[in-house]
This record gives C-alpha cells, structure tokens and sequence, in this order.
C-alpha cells in the first residue's frame, strides 16, 4: 500500500479533503467539497510578497553598485554594508510574515470543513524541469517562490500530514465535461457550448487535483455543482474607494476638530483677557456721588 493510499484509508468518514494548487501569483487555491452539490473553493492572492522581492532587489542592487565604487574597510563602505544587511533583514521578516498569514488562512479553510487530508500539488522542482519552456525571469520567480516554506507552517498549524499529487495537465480539463482547452489568460473558458463553465484557472486546477485524490483517477463533477469561490489577501490592503472614503471622512474630521479647537481658543482667550480699569473702578459705586478731595 502506497503513502497516499494509507494515509487516505486513515480518514474517518465524517472528514473531508482539501486539496490544494500552488502558484507565484496566487499562493494557494484550496478545495473542499462541503456536500455531493456544492463545493468551496478558497483562493489567497500572493502578489504582496512578489512586491517585498522585487523591492528588495531593487534597494540591494543600488547598495552593490554604490558599494563596488567605495574602498574596502572604509567608513563609507562599512554603512552600505549595513544598510544591506539592514535591507535583506527587513525583507526576511515581512517574507516570513506574509508566509504565515498565507498558512493562517489556509489553515482555516481547513480546519472550519474539517478536512481530515491535505493534498497539495506536486510542484517541486518545476524550475529544472521547465528550464527550456520558460525565461530566465519566470524560471528565477519559481525559484524563489515560499511553497516548502508555507507547506511546512500549514502542516504545523493543521497537525496534518500533506499528500502530493501530481497536476499535469490539470489546468487544462475542464472538472464537469472533461474538455480540454489551454487557459488564456486568468481565466478559464470551456469551449463546449453545453458546460460554458467560466472560473479562475487556479480553481480548475484545485479542482481537478481533488477529485483525482479523491478517487485516484479523473473524475469530472457534476453539470449542477455549485463552486462557491472566494478571493482572500494574505496581507489585507484598502481598496481605492476604501482609501477614497477614508481620506474623505478624515477631512471632515480634520475641519471640524479645527473649528471645534478655534472656538475653544476664543472662549479661552476671552476669559483670560484682563477687564481695563475705568473711571468708576476707584469709587464706590454702591454709595452715591461723593466730593473727592486732592492733596
């Protein structure tokens, strides 16, 4: 009996399989069927950690050519070998954040359908083995892409073993009629006119990986089966009109804080100000006119 067979007769009957599809752009797209008609599929966006690579290149190669034109064991070459480090440091700890966020909400997607299996995508090493179909560019993305890392964090937070498979082809069948087309684009588009089915590329290979788990061959779902997809962020962000909205309600605060303070600093002022002395301040004037004598 093979692993996967073993683990997979280990499951009770009650628990379901997640299967789940890794990628550079989306970190993970997770499937788990929730009953025979509806399936959920989560997907969590990975471009904030492709922006910390690629701005800490960019901070790194500015540092190395400034650094290349200094003298060795220089004062000015000692800071540029701090700032680099101080650069790469920084990276290293946003990196290893966005790896636990991704792991956090693949973990919940988990535990909430209590998912009793978890079968990723047999991607290890595809930048060897895509060496001659891909660029230097795209083939240098793979390689520093987090997959074995975030595996590793979901495996500890799930306290599940994790099962690949492999994905060949995967992405370009469809899951209900079994029609093969190559996916344009982000999306894909059945070509037989009866499915028409229309999702993201990175569902279909989710898709497909499970019910190849599930019952060890290439087994479409049905015409009728409801995908309930959902767009996670493994860093939440502000959307423009969130930001829009927000900087709107900020300036009306700011406006009325101001005339809320100005006012108060008028009533203060007023208070404060001493009263000026006049004539009738030096008598009485509770008693009537009196004769003031000079001397």
């Amino acid at each position: 009996m093979g692993k996967s067979e073993q683990i997979m007769s280990e499951i009770s009957d009650g628990d379901a399989i997640t299967a789940i599809d890794e990628g550079v752009i989306n970190s993970m797209a997770l499937a788990t069927w929730v009953d025979d008609k509806t399936m959920d599929v989560a997907i969590i966006n990975g471009r904030n950690s492709r922006a910390i690579k690629r701005q800490r290149k960019r901070a790194v190669d500015q540092l190395k050519r400034k650094i290349s034109r200094c003298k060795n064991g220089s004062y000015k070459h000692r800071r540029l070998i701090k700032a680099k480090k101080k650069v790469q440091s920084k990276a290293k700890l946003a990196l290893r954040d966005f790896d636990h966020q991704v792991s956090h909400k693949a973990a919940n997607h988990v535990i909430t359908h209590r998912s009793g299996a978890v079968v990723p995508s047999d991607v290890r090493g595809i930048e060897c083995y895509a060496k001659k179909r891909i660029g230097r560019h795209s083939r240098q993305q793979l390689s520093q892409c987090s997959r074995g890392i975030q595996e590793r964090y979901l495996q500890e937070k799930t306290q599940l073993e994790l099962v690949h498979q492999d994905e060949c082809y995967f992405s370009q069948t469809c899951p209900m009629c079994k029609t093969h087309k190559r996916a344009s684009g982000r999306y894909y588009r059945c070509k037989n006119l009866i499915c028409g089915l229309t999702c993201h590329r990175y569902t279909i290979r989710a898709i497909n990986i499970l019910q190849n788990a599930l019952y060890e061959e290439y087994t479409p779902i049905g015409l009728d089966t409801k995908l309930r997809v959902t767009y996670l962020r493994a860093v939440e962000r502000w959307s423009i009109d969130q930001r829009k909205t927000h900087h709107m309600v900020q300036c009306r605060k700011a406006k009325a804080r101001s005339s809320a303070q100005m006012w108060a600093l008028v009533e203060e002022t007023l208070l404060s100000k001493p009263k000026l002395a006049t004539s009738s301040t030096s008598i009485d004037s509770s008693m009537p006119d009196q004769l003031v004598t000079l001397t």
